[in-house]
C-alpha cells in the first residue's frame, strides 16, 4: 500500500514525486516511455557525440517553483545566469538590436529598458510605456479585462503600432506562449510578463542550463527519489484507475496487475488524461473538456558546422522563418572547435510537416543573414526534431478549459502544466502543478 501512485514521469510527475518523497511519503512512480522527463530530454548524437536537447529552453530567475526542485535535487548550480535581462534580436533590414533591463527601480527598469529598445522610433518606444504602466498598475479589474482578450486585441486596446508588435510584442509572445499572438490568452501573456520584469532584480535574470536536459531534471532526480526509497517503474503503462466501492484503490496497469495505493496524481498529459479515467466521468466536468484542449508543436533543428561562427549565447529573430538560434557551444562549454546551433520554431504547425531538408535549408539561409562569415562554414551534421504536441495551445477558449490539481473525487489529484497553473504551458508551470498535487496529497494523508 503506497501512500501516492503517481501516473507520468515527465517534470509535473517528477516534481510531485520529489516533493512527497521528501516529505517522507511511501510513492511509487509509473512511466510508460523507457525513461523519465517527458518533453525535458537529452541524448548523446551519434554522429559527432554532442549532447542533444529535444529543444532549447530559456528560463529566468522568476521560475521560483522549478528553481525549489533544482535545490532539492541538487542541480542548481548546473544553471550559467545573465543578471540583467538582455536579449538580442536580428531583423534582415533593421540588423541587431538589444532589449535589457536597467539597473533602477522598477517600475523604471522596464520603463527604461523599454524606452531604449533601437529597432523603435522614439514615438512607438513611447508608446511601449502603455503596457509597462499597465503591467506595473496590475490589479484585479486588470485580470477581469484581460481574461477575455487575445494578446492582439490587449495591444490595441494599449494603441501598439505594427512595428512594436513586429519587432518586440509578437516575437516576445510567440517564445513565451508557443501560439499566434491572434488567438493566444493576453492574461497568460501580460502575467509572464509581470513576474519576469517587475519582481525582484534576480526574477528577470536569464538562466541558461550548462548540461543536457537529462542531467539537469530527471537523473538527478531519480538518484533523489531511489535514496528516499521511492520506487520507480519505467515500461509500464496504466491502463486505469482502479475503482472500488466508487472510490479510487489504486491503479490498474496494462497487464491487469493492481497497484493499491491511498490516493494518485495524474501527471499525464492532456491528450492521454482521458484514457486512464472511467467512463462514466467522462461526462462530468471537469474531465469532459479535457478533449478539447488543442496542442501546439514546436520543431528544432540542430546544425553542426566546421567551426564556430556565432560569437553570442542566443539571438531572436523577426520576421523569419526561425524565432531563436542557441550557441550550444558557448551555452554547454565546450573545448570543440567545431559549431553546434539550435534553432527554435515555436507555434510550428506550418513547418512541423516539413522534410528535414527543407527545414534545415531555411535555418541555414537564416543563419547565412545572420552572420555572413558561416557562408564559409560546412555543415558537418544536422538533427530536427519535431514535438507536434509541445504545449497546449494556450487561447483564451483553453483557459476556461484547463481543470485545476482537485477534482470531485477526493484522493485524485491532475498535474501537468496543461493544467490551470495561471502560466503558460511552460517548465516553471509543470513543476508548479507537480507540488500543487503533492501538497494536497500531503494535506489528504495528514487528516486521515
Amino acid at each position: 500500500m503506497y501512500d501516492s501512485i503517481i501516473i507520468g514521469g515527465g517534470l509535473s510527475g517528477l516534481a510531485a514525486a520529489v516533493k512527497l518523497a521528501d516529505g517522507g511519503k511511501k510513492i511509487a512512480l509509473f512511466e510508460q516511455a523507457p525513461r523519465l522527463g517527458g518533453r525535458c530530454y537529452s541524448f548523446v548524437d551519434k554522429t559527432t557525440g554532442d549532447i542533444v536537447d529535444n529543444g532549447q529552453h530559456l528560463l529566468v530567475g522568476a521560475y521560483y517553483n522549478l528553481m525549489e526542485y533544482l535545490d532539492l535535487i541538487g542541480t542548481r548550480n548546473l544553471l550559467s545566469s545573465q543578471p540583467r535581462s538582455k536579449v538580442i534580436f536580428f531583423e534582415a533590414k533593421r540588423g541587431m538590436s538589444a532589449f535589457s533591463l536597467k539597473e533602477l527601480p522598477k517600475p523604471l527598469n522596464l520603463l527604461f529598458g523599454l524606452f531604449n529598445y533601437k529597432h523603435l522610433n522614439p514615438i512607438d518606444r513611447l508608446k511601449l510605456l502603455r503596457i509597462g504602466i499597465e503591467l506595473f498598475n496590475w490589479a484585479a479589474s486588470t485580470e477581469l479585462r484581460l481574461k477575455k482578450l487575445t494578446i492582439d486585441e490587449w495591444l490595441d486596446q494599449q494603441r501598439q503600432s505594427e512595428d512594436a508588435r513586429k519587432y518586440l510584442w509578437h516575437p516576445l509572445a510567440i517564445s513565451i506562449m508557443n501560439e499566434s499572438p491572434k488567438i493566444a490568452s493576453a492574461l497568460l501573456f501580460a502575467r509572464a510578463l509581470r513576474a519576469t520584469f517587475l519582481g525582484s532584480k534576480n526574477d528577470s535574470a536569464i538562466l541558461m542550463p550548462a548540461v543536457g536536459q537529462s542531467d539537469l531534471y530527471s537523473e538527478p532526480a531519480i538518484r533523489f527519489l531511489e535514496n528516499h526509497s521511492a520506487e520507480i517503474f519505467i515500461n509500464k503503462q496504466v491502463a486505469s484507475l482502479f475503482l472500488r466501492d466508487g472510490e479510487i484503490k489504486g491503479v490498474k496497469l496494462q497487464g491487469g496487475e493492481i497497484i493499491e495505493s491511498k490516493s494518485v496524481v495524474s501527471a499525464v498529459n492532456s491528450h492521454a488524461f482521458s484514457d486512464i479515467i472511467p467512463e462514466e466521468w467522462k461526462r462530468e466536468k471537469p474531465f469532459c473538456d479535457i478533449e478539447k484542449i488543442q496542442s501546439s508543436p514546436i520543431v528544432s533543428v540542430n546544425l553542426w558546422f566546421d567551426n564556430d561562427f556565432m560569437d553570442i549565447d542566443s539571438i531572436g529573430l523577426i520576421g523569419g522563418n526561425i524565432h531563436w538560434f542557441f550557441n550550444r557551444r558557448r551555452i554547454i562549454s565546450s573545448e570543440k572547435k567545431t559549431g553546434y546551433l539550435s534553432g527554435v520554431i515555436s507555434a510550428a504547425r506550418d513547418y512541423v510537416n516539413l522534410t528535414n531538408e527543407e527545414i534545415t535549408g531555411l535555418a541555414l539561409k537564416e543563419i547565412h543573414g545572420i552572420f555572413p562569415q558561416s557562408k564559409k562554414s560546412k555543415l558537418i551534421n544536422s538533427l530536427v526534431i519535431r514535438e507536434k504536441r509541445a504545449t497546449i495551445s494556450a487561447t483564451v477558449d483553453a483557459e476556461i478549459l484547463r481543470p485545476g490539481v482537485e477534482s470531485q473525487i477526493n484522493n485524485f489529484f491532475i498535474a501537468g502544466d496543461w493544467t490551470n497553473t495561471g502560466l503558460p504551458a511552460t517548465i516553471e508551470g509543470a513543476v508548479l502543478s507537480g507540488f500543487k498535487a503533492a501538497s494536497r496529497v500531503m494535506s489528504l494523508l495528514s487528516n486521515q
